[in-house]
């Protein structure tokens, strides 16, 4: 086999500026996978994994029909209790919501917004807005009087940090609750929608609000690891039963799981593109390859060789064009990906962030580095350039002595 590689070896760099074409075509090609995979898996990794942006679980779970009606009555009874007995994945994040409708009010102005009550502590985990505090400061845990709302919002009722607002939302028993808070702090989001229409309070004035109990409205689970969350929705819906709707992500935001189906079938389209492409650039050398040195094998066949060696002589030529070009453009790929995963290489519209279907898509779009997606890339050119060798392999190797010694 040792023998066999030296020979092939020599054998490609017989007409070195084919051979070099060649492999840049296999080399760009490869790197055109990984780059455009690490940007893809990038761009919705960001989208699964930074569902935070929103505020939003990759697992929720509510009473049925909560979200239909959002009603203050249909909640979630003891949501500590229920989340201590649910057996979740190492490194889950959990956490639960007073979440209503209101109508926020202050002296030049009145916003329809959803009033959220919370953990102060519990949500800065959950939700990117409530660490991004621009002005002011989060409510004390023992603030019942304290408001956080957002840039927009605030902009929209023309308050700062100090001002006092009043909120009014329907009670359990179907009154109207008001309460007076003082904004505390004004917080940045990268969705529009939540700077605009969400303002959060502690959770216990919100159910003072409502006129309700130890209930919450909304359980949020944020996994390590998004694509376990189809797998835990459906453990955790078998688990609670019927008086639960457990939704993953994917059943949130449908758009997202569309992007992601979509992306999926774009990298294969492209790979199939650029391998087969790559496939015809390695065929013509070896094909080319093969016919200039017709007689060569023809002599080798007269004197003994075995056609089993001319085709390994043959197999060994694209081993070496796909190791090589290969290897470039592996390095190249995983180079770009690796600098892409801490530096945006591309940017999509003119904001901070896209919004489609309720998924935030930053502006600045970074790659997601995977040696693994990219080693799976690189085998598959093994593969094209095994497979492409095989027709030239196959012709100089049937091809009878006396016919190949005769050939110009």
């Amino acid at each position: 086999m040792a023998t066999i590689l030296k020979i092939s070896w020599r054998s490609i760099w017989r007409n070195w500026r084919r051979t070099l074409i060649s492999m840049s075509a296999v080399g760009v090609g490869l790197f055109l996978v990984v780059v455009y995979s690490g940007v893809l898996a990038g761009l919705l990794g960001d989208a699964k994994d930074q569902l935070d942006n929103i505020g939003m679980g990759h697992v929720e779970i509510t009473a049925a029909g909560w979200r239909t009606h959002r009603g203050a009555s249909e909640s979630i009874a003891s949501p500590a209790a229920l989340l201590g007995r649910l057996d979740l994945p190492p490194g889950s994040e959990s956490g639960w919501r007073v979440v209503t409708r209101a109508l926020v009010t202050s002296a030049r102005g009145s916003e329809g917004v959803e009033l959220q009550g919370v953990d102060w502590t519990r949500e800065a985990r959950l939700s990117a807005h409530v660490r991004e505090v621009r002005l002011g400061e989060r409510p004390s845990p023992d603030d019942d009087r304290g408001i956080l709302i957002g840039e927009k919002l605030a902009d929209r009722l023309r308050v700062k940090v100090g001002s006092r607002v009043r909120v009014m939302a329907q009670r359990a028993d179907g009154e109207i609750g008001a309460e007076l808070y003082r904004v505390r702090g004004i917080f940045h989001s990268l969705s529009p929608a939540i700077s605009r229409g969400r303002v959060l309070v502690g959770e216990a004035s919100a159910r003072r609000l409502l006129g309700v109990g130890d209930v919450a409205h909304q359980i949020v689970i944020q996994l390590e690891r998004a694509s376990d969350a189809d797998d835990v929705a459906a453990r955790l819906r078998a688990v609670l039963g019927r008086g639960y709707e457990v939704l993953s992500y994917g059943d949130l935001l449908p758009a997202l799981r569309n992007i992601e189906r979509l992306a999926d079938l774009f990298v294969w389209i492209a790979a199939f593109f650029i391998y087969g492409l790559v496939g015809l650039g390695i065929l013509n050398t070896l094909l080319m390859s093969v016919l200039e040195r017709t007689r060569e094998f023809g002599v080798l066949r007269a004197v003994g060789t075995r056609p089993a060696r001319v085709v390994a002589q043959v197999l060994g030529e694209s081993f070496w064009i796909a190791t090589l070009s290969g290897a470039l453009g592996l390095a190249a790929g995983l180079l770009l990906t690796w600098y892409g995963a801490h530096h945006a290489i591309l940017t999509i519209g003119g904001g901070e962030a896209l919004e489609y279907g309720g998924a935030i898509l930053r502006s600045g779009v970074k790659t997601r580095f995977s040696l693994v997606q990219a080693l799976r890339a690189t085998s598959l050119v093994y593969v094209m350039a095994l497979v492409t060798a095989l027709y030239p392999a196959w012709r100089v190797a049937r091809m009878p002595p006396a016919r190949a010694l005769h050939s110009s």
